[in-house]
């Protein structure tokens, strides 16, 4: 095994990742992490002070991975369904199904430091933001319907950040992809039907049309 400041730190941190991302904060010993990095006990003490700056490291780089794996796609609303889309991928195909690592931690927050705990939470209100963003987006790049207010993009950006919390929850739960693509598809629509009102008629009209 590697001594201290002999390791790639991108490496190391990724390996912090898969290890506390596989067995949860509390759970994740340090036999777990010297296997996961390669790093001796010694070492990784050396290099980051404890489990919790450790895990803090994590934290970010998850972050990191998510923001850059949700970067790109269309303009406008196919924005937002890349988004949703590509979670839905992100959790159904990881085949030890292991959801959200924040979410994860949120059970085990009672055992960790404030500061930690904070970085959560960023984390949360970062992934919400950038949600919020996207939809602003969708709207400046859509000709039809009125823009809508502050309050009501924010209302807007919760339910999708609710959408994308359920797909990983119940990912990590072990249901179908089916529903999981079924809760992104109904997001998209909601949004659709407040950025794009004219092309979405509402269900009455839908009625009248039968």
């Amino acid at each position: 095994m590697a001594r201290p400041r002999e390791f790639e730190l991108e490496a190391v941190a990724e390996g912090l990742l898969n290890a506390f991302w596989l067995h949860g904060y509390t759970r994740t010993s340090i036999a777990h992490l010297t296997e996961a990095t390669g790093l001796l006990p010694g070492s990784l003490y050396a290099a980051f002070g404890s489990k919790e700056k450790m895990f803090r490291i994590a934290a970010d780089r998850y972050v990191k991975e998510l923001r850059s794996a949700l970067a790109g796609g269309q303009p406008g609303t196919e924005g937002i369904r890349h988004v949703l889309d590509t979670v839905v991928r992100l959790t159904a195909k990881d085949p030890q199904r292991r959801g959200c690592l924040l979410i994860n931690t949120i059970p085990e927050s009672s055992s960790l430091s404030p500061e930690t705990r904070s970085r959560v939470q960023r984390g949360f209100q970062e992934m919400r933001g950038f949600v919020r963003g996207r939809l602003l987006e969708a709207q400046d790049t859509t000709k039809t319907g009125e823009k809508k207010t502050s309050a009501e993009l924010d209302q807007l950006a919760s339910l999708v950040f609710a959408a994308l919390v359920a797909i990983r929850v119940l990912g990590r739960a072990g249901q179908d992809r089916r529903l999981l693509q079924d809760i992104a598809d109904g997001a998209v629509a909601a949004v659709r039907r407040c950025v794009e009102p004219g092309h979405y008629p509402t269900t009455q009209e839908d009625d009248d049309d039968e």
